[in-house]
Formats: C-alpha cells, structure tokens, sequence
C-alpha cells in the first residue's frame, strides 16, 4: 500500500504549539516526516517541529535547522530505523513550532506527513 502525503506549511510563523491541529476521522500509521525551512527570520539556532497525539509528542524534536536543508524522520516502513507511530480514530493530532536562539525568530516552511490510513 502506497502512503497518502499530508501537506502543511506556514509562511512567517513563530514559535507556537498546536499551530497545526485536527482530528484523526480515520486511525493513521505516520511512517514520515519531512520538514525544510525556506527562509528563517530573527536568526534562530535551531528549528524544529513535534508531531502530538492527544497533546503527548509521539515524534519529537524534527529538526531543519538550515533553510533549503530537510530534516527527515523515516520509519522502517520507508527505509529508517524506527518503528512507525499509529494514531487512533478520534486523536486530537497537532504540530507544535519550535526555536532556539535568535530574536523574535520565524521560519516560512513545509512539512510533509507520509502515512497509511487504518481500517478501523
């Protein structure tokens, strides 16, 4: 079974937890993640995003600390080395924004979810 993509971005967004929020309709197997930042603002060290399920981070901390650069985070399932993280029917799912270093830092950026749909 071939993955579905989820695409999410934001243009100048600071810091901020649940910037991306919704509910799983259906369960989800996140085996995916892939983030890259365009351009940063305020000159952070650092830029990461945590994929939350019912607020607890179930992946932590993808990093893409250098625009144009990606961070990945793969599961075994698209050729990494951890286990893919399932998500039940009815989580509140989120992405929380976050930086170090800089002044009031911002980031325009693309995250990409890579997951298969669960026949719950």
């Amino acid at each position: 079974m071939l993955p579905v993509l989820m695409t999410l971005g934001g243009k100048g967004v600071a810091a901020a937890n649940n910037y991306h929020k919704w509910t799983a309709l259906q369960g989800l197997t996140v085996v995916g993640l892939s983030l890259c930042a365009a351009s940063f603002t305020g000159s952070p060290t650092g830029f990461n995003v945590d994929l939350n399920d019912d607020g607890a981070a179930v992946i932590s901390a993808l990093a893409a600390n250098t625009a144009g650069t990606p961070g990945e985070w793969r599961s075994t399932a698209m050729g990494g080395s951890v286990e893919p993280v399932q998500i039940a029917r009815g989580s509140s799912v989120s992405i929380d924004i976050n930086f170090s270093g800089g002044t009031t830092p911002s980031a325009d950026y693309t995250l990409l979810v890579w997951h298969l749909p669960n026949a719950d």
